[in-house]
């Protein structure tokens, strides 16, 4: 068996990480996912408020993706501009 190490995160750093990988829709399913407004979602993860079980809701819906700006220069380098097709 392999030993693992695991650095429990602090509240700011699983923040800063749902922040730069939040997609449009991600609010309302946490806000369904732990069953409280979608108001109460949007406080939280602008750091207004503190709520641990919608902030690890959110932080585990995404963890597992590409942060926003990878995804955006890779869909640049697919984009060709006007007058430059072969």
């Amino acid at each position: 068996m392999k030993n693992s190490i695991y650095k429990r995160l602090q509240p700011i750093e699983k923040l800063a990480v749902v922040n730069a990988r939040l997609r449009h829709g991600d609010m309302t399913k946490v806000a369904k996912k732990t069953g409280v407004s979608s108001t109460t979602v949007t406080s939280v993860i602008e750091g207004r408020k503190e709520d641990m079980k919608v902030l690890n809701a959110a932080y585990n819906i995404t963890r597992s993706r590409k942060k926003n700006f990878q995804v955006i220069k890779q869909l640049t380098k697919k984009i060709v501009p006007l007058g430059t097709e072969g």
